[in-house]
């Protein structure tokens, strides 16, 4: 037995291969001190005295295979691709009224979706799906679909309304009705109809914090009750799915407790009595500890410093440190408290002021500046005033401020939070810079001070990120009444795509794609309708 770690590219990883060496007599095996997150090829051979025989290798199957919907003669299928080089999929359905027939059909390899027609009505069936690769076809994965069965009624000349009842939830049905004169059969009216589902339909995780989200869903009719369960992923020891029980009047739960800057998975059932209905998934990552922001120093004197700050949602204290030669001091301050003066301090000295939020028992990251005192009560040199980012791009940060009464320049400088600092001096009469060539999706630290000819003020502190880079080439091409192909330029270093669209009277669908795929088809799409797609790296 053969095991081999796969790239991100799908390339074996040999030096990382595995060999495990098995009796004859056995039939499984479990592989265990696997990497998380990682493909692996397992490859059997069977040894015989003089040689090796040929090797099995298991390819990857399609994942989500599943039936949309269920027609009088028709089942419409649907799945999720794998990952890979992929030559096509290959559909096949056994006819148990015939045997030794069956229906084979085979697609290419962006489809994700399928109906078979010309089936009987009122049966069921057993659909198997093999995706092919170049190196042969995986294990199938197969689905039992059933086709709806006509029904009819003769009602009497004094009915104007009947009630259907007995009817699946979210299923499609054609209701057909024609007058009877006599023995002879009047024309045929046709209508569809759609029952209401006994799933929810739409989770959606909004109003995230360090510590909280709300979670809201549709409403199902004749639903007793909802059951909710919630947990990091992936699931760590004592980390386990927690659960909790709501009343079916219930669309909305405020999830409190949950830990910073964690991805969390939550599945929403549906309850009628003791009948537990069908789940729906939905993920969402709680926010990072966030840095306090706007940190600077207010005003100074030869024995005190004046700092302020914006307040940071979520945070329950703050602590200010300051410290010069000596030891530092600290001071704890409610979250409603945005400004405190450090006092008895020493004249022309440089004194380190740190602050960072506390969230409860958890400590956010801190963030430092530095303020010399003066020499002496005198007035200090004003500092900026209004300073904010006015731009943010992938690499790049246009900083702006007020004009400082009598300021012949000043001086900006930014600092990646882990990197060394860079300063540019502009003339007094700049009210912006632009900051160039910074890295992507990384946050800095910028300060700006007014400088009255040799002397520099105290800076102003801001903070900043700059943009994830943003997918270009995104087209849709090859558009159908009921698909388009949908193209981009792949982004160096992604290590994904969420690629989404929707309907304006349609909630959205997300598909979560791998780093290496530039091309995706969407099917099931309305006709004469115009979508919105959207995506992400």
């Amino acid at each position: 037995l053969l095991v081999t770690p796969l790239s991100s590219r799908r390339q074996p990883l040999h030096a990382l291969q595995r060999q495990i060496d098995l009796k004859a007599d056995v039939s499984t095996v479990q592989v265990t001190e696997l990497s998380p997150k990682t493909e692996y090829s397992i490859t059997v051979y069977a040894i015989y005295p003089s040689l090796i025989g040929d090797a099995a290798t298991s390819l990857p199957q399609v994942s989500n295979f599943r039936v949309i919907e269920e027609g009088l003669f028709s089942l419409r299928l649907g799945w999720t691709l794998p990952i890979g080089k992929i030559n096509g999929f290959k559909i096949f359905i056994p006819r148990a009224n015939r045997p030794g027939f069956t229906y084979e059909q085979l697609l290419p390899g962006d489809t994700s979706s399928h109906v078979i027609d010309s089936l009987e009505e009122d049966k069921k069936y057993i659909v198997s799906i093999y995706t092919v690769f170049p190196e042969g076809p995986s294990e199938p994965v197969s689905v039992v679909g059933k086709t709806g069965h006509i029904e009819n009624i003769n009602l009497g000349d004094n009915f104007n309304f009947y009630m259907i009842q007995g009817l699946r939830a979210g299923a499609d049905y054609t209701v057909t009705i024609n007058p009877i004169f006599g023995d002879i059969e009047g024309p045929v009216t046709t209508r569809r109809a759609k029952t209401e589902s006994s799933a929810v339909q739409s989770l959606k995780v909004s109003a995230v914090t360090t510590s909280s989200a709300v979670v809201s869903w549709n409403s199902v009719p004749g639903a007793t009750g909802y059951r909710l369960a919630w947990g990091p992923t992936p699931f760590v020891g004592r980390d386990r799915p927690r659960q909790l029980a709501l009343n079916g009047t219930t669309t909305e739960y405020h999830l409190k407790h949950v830990a910073h800057d964690t991805e969390y998975v939550l599945t929403l059932y549906v309850l009628f009595g003791s009948v537990v209905g069908p789940g729906i998934s939905a993920t969402f990552r709680t926010a990072p500890l966030g840095y306090v922001s706007n940190f600077k120093v207010a005003s100074y004197t030869s024995a005190s410093i004046d700092v302020e700050w914006s307040p940071i949602v979520g945070a329950t204290e703050y602590r200010l440190t300051w410290k010069t030669g000596a030891g530092p001091q600290s001071k704890y301050l409610d979250h409603g408290v945005l400004f405190h003066r450090i006092e008895d301090l020493s004249p022309l000295s440089t004194y380190t002021v740190t602050i960072c939020a506390l969230y409860g028992n958890a400590e956010g990251p801190e963030i430092s500046l530095s303020q010399l005192t003066a020499v002496s009560d005198s007035d200090p040199i004003q500092a900026p005033r209004e300073v904010k980012v006015t731009d943010i791009g992938v690499n790049f940060f246009t900083l702006s401020w007020k004009k400082t009464s009598g300021a012949s320049g000043y001086k900006i400088s930014w600092t990646p939070f882990l990197g060394e600092d860079k300063t540019h001096t502009v003339s007094g009469s700049s009210t912006s810079y632009m900051i160039k060539n910074l890295r992507e999706s990384s946050a800095y630290k910028i300060q700006l001070s007014s400088v009255v000819g040799n002397k520099e003020g105290s800076p102003v502190l801001v903070t900043a990120g700059t943009d994830l880079p943003k997918v270009n080439g995104f087209e849709a091409l090859n558009t159908t009444d009921r698909s388009t192909v949908l193209n981009w330029t792949r982004v160096a270093g992604v290590s994904g795509y969420s690629l989404s669209w929707r309907h304006i009277s349609l909630d959205t669908k997300t598909e979560i794609l791998g780093p290496a795929v530039t091309s995706f088809k969407i099917g099931d799409l309305l006709y004469g309708r115009t979508y919105i797609f959207t995506i992400r790296p």
